[in-house]
């Protein structure tokens, strides 16, 4: 007769590390973080706490996650499991845009909202892989509902990482979706077809038929090009996983209604259409992403719960 078993070892607590990382100023992490705020807790991958930012994704093949906030006037507080520290710096140039200024509009309503939110930085996934999926998700549903869908695809490759009242999961790999049947990704929601093209652009994009995500930095325009390569990917869907994706500066998601809505409020121009839109948007080249970003912005606002920038300054 055996012995009784050993208990089993309890798991080891998970290591996190403080650390602070200073940007460039001007910078306010609620005016970048405004596209996390507007799908309040929709998201797998991000939210909005109060005064900080939750993240999730994947650096490698390990889950991280960060908790960030500003420390007037520049500086972020992050705690994080991710080992490296140099990881936060990249991190936040990849996500937060952080090295990317915004210029000098010659257009006077773009302008007079760079001046409103001089700190805004162009918020993004970090890579293309997961512009394009958000962006195939993302066709002709709403905000919300798309990042539903998102929460439900990344369900079903990763297991969740509890942080505070709630589970995060990253969006999935490459490689994930890549070898997974149409009829499983169809579980998240999306229509058979946009299943078996979130397959195929996976699969190219681990062949190297389209652009990786520094050759998409260099080349926004050649990488739009490659994306509509793809199935079901037109020019809104490749704008929209460039601007999203890796926050391209002049990424233009033409056909974008809620732009046209943020337009007509800042104009003053409710009748303006689509048509009027394209040819407004001439004007904020070669940084139309950055024009709506401001755009979208003013009509939705920054995150809540810090202090704007101007109260920042004084404080510092």
């Amino acid at each position: 007769m055996s012995g009784p078993r050993p208990a089993a070892r309890p798991a080891a607590p998970e290591q996190t590390f403080h650390r602070t990382l200073v940007l460039p100023a001007p910078f306010s992490l609620a005016q970048t973080c405004g596209p996390v705020a507007w799908v309040g807790h929709r998201s797998p991958c991000h939210s909005w706490c109060e005064d900080h930012l939750l993240w999730v994704g994947w650096e490698g093949d390990k889950v991280v996650w960060r908790q960030v906030r500003q420390q007037p006037p520049t500086s972020l507080n992050i705690t994080t499991n991710s080992l490296r520290v140099s990881s936060d710096g990249e991190w936040a140039r990849g996500v937060l845009g952080s090295d990317v200024r915004l210029p000098a509009f010659t257009d006077p309503v773009v302008q007079s909202l760079s001046d409103r939110f001089i700190g805004l930085r162009p918020y993004c996934d970090g890579s293309v892989v997961d512009g394009i999926v958000t962006a195939i998700i993302g066709q002709s549903i709403s905000v919300a509902a798309a990042a539903v869908t998102q929460a439900r695809l990344a369900a079903l490759f990763s297991a969740p990482l509890a942080r505070g009242d709630r589970d995060y999961r990253p969006l999935p790999r490459p490689d994930q979706l890549a070898s997974a049947s149409p009829a499983i990704i169809r579980q998240s929601g999306v229509t058979m077809r946009r299943a078996e093209a979130l397959g195929h652009a996976a699969r190219a994009f681990i062949a190297g038929d389209v652009p990786n995500d520094a050759e998409a930095r260099r080349d926004p325009d050649g990488a739009s090009r490659a994306l509509q390569g793809l199935p079901l990917v037109g020019r809104w869907t490749a704008e929209s996983a460039l601007l999203w994706g890796i926050g391209a500066p002049d990424a233009y998601p033409t056909g974008d209604v809620a732009l046209l809505r943020a337009a007509r409020l800042a104009y003053g121009r409710p009748a303006m259409d689509l048509r009027d839109l394209d040819q407004v948007a001439e004007r904020w080249r070669p940084a139309r992403g950055l024009a709506a970003r401001l755009l979208w912005t003013a009509l939705f606002g920054p995150a809540p719960g810090q202090a704007d920038l101007h109260d920042i300054s004084q404080e510092s």
